[in-house]
């Protein structure tokens, strides 16, 4: 990592594991019991010393969350009611729903237990619904125009953290991925089950469909904390073939950057690195290195008429990359995201909307604002 990298959700979940998980019961009341057995504490001080440290083990735990959870967790641009709005996730387990070009609210969507960490559109052809990953082990499918729960997907496994859906011969289907390390498929019509795939790759930061040569179809990406990146078939759920390059970390974002003559997949994550790869051969095609420390957000956008690549993670700004060749560009933000009012900047999700007919690129994070910058050349 980077001087400026800075404790990310990883490292804040091991934490918690640590301090409340495995020390609330077995190993604290245990030690208690051993000293009050070999008379060190009689019965009424073991008893006030463990309670002491389990009060200061919760009261460390939601300090860690308060102090280092992201504010905006997912954002996603959505169709709905003749228009482009934005959705927004963070931790109050809701969805807000936003006119990107007044900024006011439209609608909340109400449902989830736990925090939403991922949101996307699912396109079913009869309508367009938004989905999102949450904490508490569902994945939710929403009419955004309407706010009503179409459907709740259950056994999306421990931690999901990914959502996408996925186009495949017998229709779109809705695929997550989980920190248990399992990728889930669903018709989103039924909300029936179609595949649990389980590779042992580590668990599953992200997952992107990505187009199929000639039309047929796309194939499911899933960046694993292996450092891996697989791609499946989604309609029998075998892999397809295993990307290889994220040496020393992995993926925490994936992205399709569409090309006039081909389509490119993108990853980027904890090695600090935007990887660039050709998905019908496997091969990396270039790997653009940012020096400001982990990496969580990718998205394709339009800048001065022409797509390139934006990224976002615990750096200042948000870097535009040209994906032809790996230049960096542009920087959106730069010292605002540190001196200005979007906080100490750790960009956690990124999207482009379309306001105007003008393309403009929306961050959100670490801090209470959503970032909105002009994409102008």
């Amino acid at each position: 990592m980077g001087a400026t990298a800075v404790v990310n959700e990883n490292l804040l979940n091991g934490l918690h594991r640590l301090l409340f998980r495995v020390l609330r019961v077995r190993l604290l009341w245990l030690i208690v019991l051993v000293l009050a057995l070999f008379g060190v504490l009689d019965v009424v001080q073991a008893l006030i010393t463990a309670g002491v440290i389990t009060a200061v083990l919760v009261a460390a735990r939601w300090s860690l969350r308060r102090a280092f959870a992201p504010r905006v967790t997912a954002l996603c641009p959505v169709r709905g009611d003749g228009r482009t709005l934005l959705a927004v996730a963070g931790p109050r387990r809701r969805i807000q729903v936003t006119d990107p070009a007044t900024g006011s609210a439209v609608t909340v969507l109400k449902g989830h237990r736990g925090w939403v960490m991922a949101l996307c559109e699912v396109d079913t052809g009869d309508r367009v619904l938004l989905a999102s990953a949450a904490r508490d082990r569902t994945v939710g499918l929403w009419d955004p125009e309407t706010a009503a729960e179409v459907a709740v997907l259950t056994g999306a496994g421990i931690g999901p953290s990914s959502v996408c859906q996925v186009r495949a011969p017998g229709g779109v289907l809705v695929a997550s991925g989980a920190q248990d390390g399992k990728l889930r498929l669903w018709r989103p019509e039924s909300g029936a089950p179609v595949h649990v795939l389980a590779p042992e790759a580590g668990g599953v930061m992200a997952v992107c469909g990505v187009p199929v040569k000639g039309g047929h179809g796309e194939l499911l990406a899933s960046g694993h904390t292996d450092g891996t990146v697989r791609l499946w078939d989604p309609t029998t759920g075998e892999p397809v073939r295993t990307l290889t390059g994220h040496v020393g970390g992995w993926p925490n974002a994936l992205c399709v950057v569409p090309g006039p003559k081909r389509v490119l997949l993108a990853s980027a994550g904890t090695d600090e690195r935007v990887r660039l790869w050709n998905p019908a051969t496997g091969n990396q095609l270039r790997a653009m290195k940012d020096d400001f420390g982990w990496l969580h957000a990718l998205s394709p956008v339009t800048y001065g008429g022409r797509t390139l690549l934006a990224s976002g993670g615990d750096g200042p700004g948000v870097k535009l990359w040209d994906p032809a060749d790996g230049r960096l560009v542009d920087t959106v933000g730069g010292a605002a995201f540190i001196f200005g009012p979007y906080g100490c900047g750790w960009v956690r999700a990124l999207c482009q909307v379309e306001v105007a007919g003008e393309p403009r690129l929306v961050t959100g994070g670490y801090d209470k604002r959503i970032g909105d910058w002009p994409l102008t050349a």
